[in-house]
């Protein structure tokens, strides 16, 4: 293990961060340089410093192996998480260390849970550095090392697939240095056309671009306490609702969609099951709170439903209603949701769209091979024949990932928290959505959760954002005698 190759590439992450909290300086400075102004400077000063120590003293010998690569890649988000926590803690209020570090983390894993009471009480400096977090780490701090990396190198084609995984093989096969441009167009497009279509709607300026970055990070940082319900807008909600979905659909299809003008998006079989578990949810949701009372009007409860079905399957986590209120049976729609979320090549988290998908596939595959032993029975994602060697790893991962959400449950019942709190709680940090149920609730925050509680949240922050597969291999890696 080369630690010179590894400390450069980690420099590049820590660079993008200091990037961004420059800008975040700028913002304050037009905003007659208010108390994030110094903190921004100076945490930027110290980040970009420690970014490139290394770019200059370190001498580049050879292109990272794999191990290597994912060395970088798991260490990069740490690091990316400590120095992000560096203008929240130098600015203070209710950043304590542990605060600071699960806000950082909530930022740039894009889980948008916030321990603030209070979001209005930031001056301006410090709510875009927040929503910057998200805008970083919706792009992918692996992105930002894929665009520096040979592009023949084999580490980038493992990498590349972190970012736009190939688990449904709908992939569109684009090699892998043009995957991250498409990543980057596509994600850029998008800031830029929600930007554009949240101020029209009503928006100021200032918080179009947050809000953007939320949405299409599909992040749920707010410059409002209340969230998008602060705004009581119905177009501000139903673009919100368009860019939540849209940006929760592989960027590689969203990329042929726009520049190639092919409309492959819609023959998807994993794409049309995503937008066929929005409506059947949103209907389902609806008729359960118009029939237990909660809204009178199915409008209403219609308006309600699909807004926040929109925010939990994208993973985004904008609120407009108290969720925690509704009937049981709303909520365990909501949490099947939280499990399932977008698809894979996406900025989402969960276990993806298209690996339920397979599984369902998998289940009917092993149904009719019982009632017909003898027959060939194959499982399909579109033209693609899903073989044993995918369908497996697909459940395996499943298993892990329910098995890990049932671990973190346990330990935070052990910090004396409600099961309900504990259960969501896990459930919302590894899918990276954000609002959970009880007091964790869409219209809640986490300030009150205990020390031990907030650091077991941000392991499952992580955890969700790098996925399991790449931190077992990193483990297997480390640990092997080969």
């Amino acid at each position: 293990m080369n630690i010179s190759v590894i400390s450069r590439y980690m420099g590049i992450a820590l660079l993008a961060n200091a990037v961004f909290m420059f800008l975040s300086a700028g913002v304050s400075a037009m905003n007659d340089f208010d108390a994030a102004f110094v903190p921004l400077v100076i945490s930027g000063i110290i980040t970009f410093a420690a970014g490139i120590f290394p770019m200059i003293f370190v001498r580049e010998n050879h292109a990272p192996t794999v191990k290597e690569g994912f060395i970088i890649i798991i260490f990069a988000w740490l690091l990316s998480c400590i120095f992000a926590m560096l203008p929240y803690l130098m600015w203070g209020g209710e950043f304590t260390l542990v605060n600071a570090f699960f806000e950082s983390v909530s930022g740039l894993t894009t889980t948008g849970a916030s321990i603030l009471t209070d979001v209005e009480v930031l001056p301006k400096g410090l709510l875009f550095w927040r929503s910057s977090t998200h805008f970083i780490g919706g792009l992918g701090i692996v992105v930002f090392i894929l665009l520096v990396l040979p592009d023949m190198s084999s580490v980038r084609f493992r990498l590349s697939k972190m970012e736009a995984s190939e688990v449904s093989k709908e992939d569109f096969k684009f090699r892998s240095k043009n995957k991250v441009y498409v990543i980057l167009s596509v994600y850029l497009i998008l800031v830029a056309a929600n930007t554009l279509a949240l101020w029209i709607a009503g928006m100021s300026f200032f918080d179009a671009v947050n809000h953007a970055f939320s949405t299409v990070a599909t992040g749920g940082f707010s410059t409002r306490t209340a969230s998008i319900a602060a705004y009581d807008s119905l177009a501000i909600e139903i673009v919100t609702e368009f860019f939540m979905i849209i940006s929760a659909i592989h960027f590689g299809m969203l990329y042929m969609l726009i520049f190639n003008r092919s409309l492959r998006i819609f023959r998807s079989p994993v794409v049309r099951y995503y937008l066929l578990t929005i409506l059947v949810s949103t209907i389902l949701i609806s008729l359960n709170l118009v029939s237990s009372g909660v809204f009178d009007s199915f409008w209403t409860a219609l308006r309600q439903a699909f807004f926040n079905v929109a925010s939990v399957i994208s993973t985004t986590g904008f609120a407009t209603v108290d969720t925690s209120v509704w009937p049981a049976f709303s909520i365990m729609v909501l949490i099947f949701l939280l499990f399932q979320c977008g698809c894979s090549g996406s900025t989402t988290g969960g276990i993806k769209s298209d690996r339920m998908w397979i599984f369902f596939c998998g289940v009917k595959k092993q149904i009719r091979q019982m009632l017909y032993p003898n027959a060939v029975v194959t499982v399909k994602v579109g033209k693609t024949v899903v073989n044993n060697s995918i369908l497996f790893p697909v459940v395996l991962f499943i298993a892990l990932y329910v098995f890990i959400t049932f671990v973190s449950t346990l330990l935070l019942t052990l910090c004396d928290m409600e099961l309900l709190e504990a259960f969501s709680g896990s459930v919302t940090m590894m899918s990276n959505a954000g609002p959970g149920f009880g007091s964790i609730s869409s219209v809640s925050n986490y300030n009150h959760i205990p020390t031990m509680g907030k650091i077991i949240f941000s392991v499952d922050m992580l955890l969700g954002r790098v996925e399991l597969y790449p931190l077992l291999l990193l483990f297997s890696g480390i640990f092997s005698r080969k």
